[in-house]
């Protein structure tokens, strides 16, 4: 049945009220540290002169393998991470105990990104920038959704969020959100960030 212009006006006269819920939001946390980043940065620049890299998002540049978390030059970073899972608790959706499980460094020089990933067997997940030069790219997070986004009037609106990165800068977000870090297209200066994985009270740390 075809319903006409006027029909549709009567319709419209008597729909009372309209809700639009948005019931499944995806807490993404950035906050800022004030802390030792001359320290940090140094150590991430002998990691990458005396220890061998890996292969896992990265596409170009460095990444080090799993960083040793009793490490002295970590202690403040690590400190003040732990300290924004319980400052932010009320913002997160997994309940404490929470301490981190892993970390390890990037180094992306110019054009070297990494691509979407996720990271398995843990709860959420961050990135520390330790050197954020001009136009060195931003974080993106996709909405777990996305393919399907595209489908509907949306066209892929709010199907990525992007986060602008600054030196000292954190983000805390889901472990499951894909996410992905654009080129760094600074020719003359590289990105350098420490990412971490936070696990619940079930898990142990890794040392190294």
């Amino acid at each position: 049945m075809i319903i006409k212009a006027m029909d549709k006006v009567k319709i419209g006269v008597n729909v009372r009220s309209r809700r639009v819920y948005e019931p499944f939001p995806i807490p993404i946390i950035q906050t800022k540290f004030n802390i030792d980043n001359e320290t940090i940065k140094e150590f991430c620049l002998e990691q990458e002169q005396n220890t061998s890299g890996v292969m896992q998002s990265n596409v170009g540049g460095y990444q080090s393998p799993n960083l040793r978390l009793d490490t002295p030059e970590l202690a403040e970073l690590m400190g003040a991470i732990e300290w924004s899972l319980n400052e932010y608790i009320e913002d997160l959706i997994y309940p404490p105990p929470l301490s981190i499980s892993n970390m390890w460094c990037n180094i992306n020089y110019y054009k070297d990104t990494n691509a979407p990933h996720l990271h398995p067997h843990s709860v959420y997940s961050g990135s520390y920038y330790v050197q954020t030069p001009e136009d060195c790219g931003e974080i993106c997070f996709q909405h777990p959704a996305i393919d399907l986004l595209y489908h509907y009037q949306t066209q892929g609106k709010h199907a990525l969020f992007k986060g602008g990165v600054e030196e000292k800068g954190v983000y805390l977000f889901p472990s499951w959100l894909k996410h992905y870090v654009e080129p760094n297209m600074n020719i003359d200066e590289k990105r350098i960030s420490i990412s971490f994985n936070i696990w619940g009270k079930e898990k142990v740390r890794i040392l190294n």
